[in-house]
Order: structure tokens, then C-alpha cells, then sequence
């Protein structure tokens, strides 16, 4: 399981992910048992854009070679297409080798990727979710794989937008609720999150390391979990790396 969390606001571009990887294997009288072990890098820089791509789902690739983890795969593919000069490219490209590699399975697969792209001088937020599916929380459609350009580019002044994917549902509960008495919260002295992109970032940090808590307490294998990567991204295009 996995829960990666890509937020858009005037401030910036705040991605955080945990590390923890689900899998199932047998036992030496042939049980299957399911085990988490955590390490996988959910979230990677792509240098020569200025941004980050975050990944979901499906937790290994096939290539010539054998399944190869999906963390491993898009580092490769990262390495691979550093000629790439737009956001909008490697996310078609990404649907592409995706398509090939993958195909059609029944299992899902995303990745966030937001960015700045300039018009007419300004520098306008975008955020592309490559991806296999579609629909709600544990109902999903199957489909080729898309570049999924959810945001075309705009101005995000007094806005934010949140995409959550994994195993969120229990995050989107807890955090639909916590946001409606954070005001109350602010009237006592205390604004949280702090209106600036480290802020933003510490504040879905703060999301994640609580919901991977809660896991662990839950008595269910802790599928969230592991080491949290967290970046935030400004529009001048620093991306900056926050330590968990």
C-alpha cells in the first residue's frame, strides 16, 4: 500500500510519500503470507525539469530483464529521457513506455506530476496523474494509460488543490474533519498550516507520519509506513528536499 499526497497553492508545490512496500510471498509449506518492508523511493527529483514525479500502486514493472520495482523503473526512465524539455513530454512519454511495458492489467498504477509552465511571462501551475484508472476510493475503472493533464496551467493565487492516491481513504476522513476546526484552532493562537511552502510541506509531513502512526496502531499490517520523502517545489524552480 502507499499514500502520496501532491498539493497546489500560491506558495508552491508540496509532494510528500511514504516508503513502505506490500508484498506477498509463501512460506516453506507453501502459505502465502503478506509482509511489508519499507525503502522504496516513492518520490524522485527530475532534475533537467525542475520538478518531481510520485508514485502509486503497482509495485513492480516487467522488462526484458524480469520485473524490475516500479521505484527502479521510473529512476531509469528519469535517466534515460534527460533530453526531455517539457512537463507535458515526459508525461506523454510516460504513458507511452508505460502502456508498452505494462499493459493492460488489472492492477493500478499513478503517478503525480506537477510543474511550473511559463506563458506570457508568468509562471503558471500544472499537474499531470499518469494513469491507469479511474473512479472512486476502492472502485476503480481500467483503462490504457493516459498522460492525465488533470490541471492545465493557471494561476493559483487563493487557491488549493490536493490530490491524495494509495490507501487514502482513512487520511480523507480524518483530514476532512481536522480542516473544518483548524479555525478554531488558528482563534487560540495557533495557524497551522503556517501560510509559506514550508508550511505547506511540514503540514502533509505531519499528515503522514500520523496516518502511518495510526496504521501501526490499528493491529492490521502497517502498510503506510517507512521513511517519509517530502520536497517542495517553488515557482522559480527550486526544489527543495525536507528532512523527515
Amino acid at each position: 500500500m502507499t499514500l502520496i499526497i501532491t498539493e497546489l497553492s500560491e506558495f508552491g508545490i508540496a509532494m510528500v510519500a511514504d516508503s513502505a512496500i506490500t508484498y506477498r510471498e509463501k512460506t516453506p509449506t507453501g502459505d502465502d503470507i503478506q509482509r511489508v518492508l519499507s525503502g522504496a523511493r516513492k518520490l524522485q527529483v527530475i532534475p533537467y525539469l525542475n520538478t518531481a514525479i510520485s508514485m502509486w500502486g503497482l509495485g513492480s514493472i516487467e522488462t526484458p530483464a524480469g520485473p524490475v520495482s516500479t521505484d527502479v523503473w521510473i529512476d531509469h526512465f528519469i535517466g534515460q529521457h534527460a533530453d526531455i524539455r517539457s512537463i507535458d513530454d515526459f508525461a506523454n512519454l510516460l504513458a507511452q513506455e508505460l502502456q508498452q511495458a505494462v499493459g493492460v492489467v488489472e492492477e493500478p498504477i499513478g503517478f503525480h506530476l506537477p510543474g511550473y509552465v511559463e506563458e506570457d511571462g508568468a509562471m503558471l501551475t500544472t499537474f499531470y496523474h499518469v494513469r491507469n484508472v479511474d473512479g472512486t476510493y476502492g472502485n476503480f475503472k481500467y483503462h490504457d494509460f493516459i498522460p492525465g493533464q488533470d490541471i492545465p496551467p493557471q494561476d493559483f493565487k487563493g487557491k488549493i488543490h490536493r490530490t491524495r492516491n494509495g490507501d487514502f481513504g482513512p487520511y480523507a476522513v480524518l483530514a476532512d474533519a481536522v480542516e473544518k476546526v483548524l479555525p478554531k484552532v488558528a482563534a487560540i493562537g495557533l495557524t497551522i498550516p503556517y501560510p509559506s511552502l514550508h508550511g505547506r510541506v511540514r503540514y502533509l509531513i505531519a499528515w503522514l507520519r500520523f496516518v502511518s502512526d495510526l496504521y501501526a496502531s490499528s493491529g492490521k499490517l502497517p502498510t503506510i509506513g517507512g521513511r517519509i520523502a517530502a520536497l517542495g517545489i517553488t515557482s522559480e524552480g527550486q526544489v527543495l528536499s525536507y528532512p523527515t
